[in-house]
């Protein structure tokens, strides 16, 4: 593979478009808008391209999973520091340990809400009835 086409390949994986990454990587001045997509796209269909472009993108994807993880396990190992030293007030610990919870999915945050489907001659009644309670009124 050539420099020029391995520039390609890693624009590519950077999100360009084919057309835009072919720009980058070749001299495309004297070139006009049709020929430089069909060579941007003859250029992607080339076997070692597109090998360099898919294993760029598993590289990458790999590499962000990796960097994401360890990410996570460094803020759950500061707020198991914060929860435990003694420094902090113990709103500060309260709180690493609150978000330490929830991490760990071990508080049900979620909210359900029941439909009801009422008449509003049953609203009205119901509504007379928590009334006569409040203010003693025969309904």
């Amino acid at each position: 593979m050539t420099p020029k086409q391995s520039a390609f390949a890693g624009f590519v994986v950077e999100g360009d478009s084919y057309v835009d990454a072919y720009r980058k990587a070749y001299n495309t001045e004297k070139m006009s808008n049709v020929v430089v997509r069909n060579e941007a796209s003859a250029l992607a269909k080339k076997e070692k391209v597109r090998e360099a472009i898919e294993s760029l993108r598993a590289m990458s994807s790999s590499a962000r999973a990796a960097h994401e993880k360890l990410n996570n396990e460094w803020i759950i190992q500061r707020l198991q520091e914060e929860a435990v030293s003694d420094r902090n007030p113990a709103a500060t610990r309260v709180r690493a340990l609150e978000l330490l919870g929830k991490t760990s999915k071990l508080f049900d945050e979620s909210t359900h809400v029941t439909l009801e489907h009422r008449s509003p001659e049953d609203v009205e009644k119901e509504l007379m009835e928590k009334l006569g309670t409040l203010f003693a009124i025969d309904a």
